[in-house]
């Protein structure tokens, strides 16, 4: 290779010229990544921005909502409504006017379903089965229970069969769907306390309107508009948000009792969990009341 004192001039022009060119280049690199450094600069700035605000938000909502509150009239002591027939309900507990989820004690979660509940029983042969029902708006293997064995249960229900409480939680809240697990199980209070005939079909609706909004949930609007399509008005309990402290004491009593999950079920106090894989939940359901 030429040294540089034997290049011709010409060599010379063309070697300064691609060294300018490489220069040149490499500046240009420099450029683009600065650019691209400052341009993610922003787009993670926003995005902290937005997760900060969201985070205040879900914070403040959170706040703005009390602990202690009004429990509905057919509300039982641990955040439960239980359907006597698909259009009925049973009264709920004597005294029970208001609750205070400051009051429950929490224990350190196992992450394993208890073997029991508070208030799971095996009732005796001549009375109705007792079902619970530990469930989420927001739970997508909820929504499968319910598409999978409503038919059921209602058929039990109806027969006088059984009674089947639900006792809806709020353990899928997050500020992604303006917490809705709370604002769909309020809802749903909302309905038993103003139209107690139409609850078991609002519940229906919330779970069958799960796939169709991809885990997002339904607006309070949505939700008032559902059950306004039953007949029921809770446009007023919605907006004040009348039974979001039952909520929260609903799922403070479910994690007080070591509920990890949901749907989690109960029946004649028998866990779900204890079926054999594989075993649908009204073979298993239907074999327990039949040894009752």
């Amino acid at each position: 290779m030429a040294t540089s004192k034997n290049q011709t001039k010409a060599e010379r022009q063309q070697t300064a010229r691609e060294k300018a060119r490489q220069m040149q280049e490499e500046q240009r690199r420099q450029e683009k990544r600065r650019s691209l450094m400052v341009r993610w600069g922003v787009v993670i700035g926003v995005v902290v921005v937005i997760a900060v605000v969201i985070g205040v938000i879900f914070m403040n909502s959170s706040r703005s909502i009390p602990d202690a509150g009004p429990a509905p009239s057919a509300g039982n002591d641990q955040g439960g409504i239980t359907l006597t027939s698909t259009t009925e309900l049973a009264p709920g507990e004597e005294g029970l006017e208001e609750v205070d989820a400051t009051t429950v004690e929490i224990p350190e979660s196992t992450g394993e379903q208890p073997e029991t509940v508070p208030g799971a029983e095996a009732r005796p042969a001549g009375e109705p089965a007792q079902i619970i029902v530990y469930a989420d708006a927001n739970c997508v293997h909820c929504a499968s229970f319910e598409t999978e064995n409503a038919e059921q249960l209602n058929q039990w229900l109806d027969a006088g069969e059984a009674t089947v409480e639900y006792r809806m939680l709020d353990f899928l809240d997050n500020p992604a769907t303006g917490n809705y697990s709370s604002r769909a199980a309020n809802a749903a209070a909302c309905v038993a306390e103003n139209s107690p005939e139409n609850y078991n079909s609002f519940l229906s609706g919330v779970f069958g309107a799960y796939t169709g909004h991809g885990g997002q949930g339904l607006s309070d609007d949505e939700l008032k508009d559902m059950a306004s399509g039953l007949g029921a008005d809770i446009d007023s309990c919605v907006d004040g948000n009348t039974y979001r402290p039952y909520v929260k004491y609903s799922g403070a009593q479910a994690r007080a009792a070591g509920v990890a999950g949901t749907p989690s079920v109960w029946v004649q106090g028998e866990n779900w969990a204890t079926a054999e894989q594989g075993q649908s939940f009204t073979d298993w359901a239907q074999g327990i009341m039949d040894a009752s």
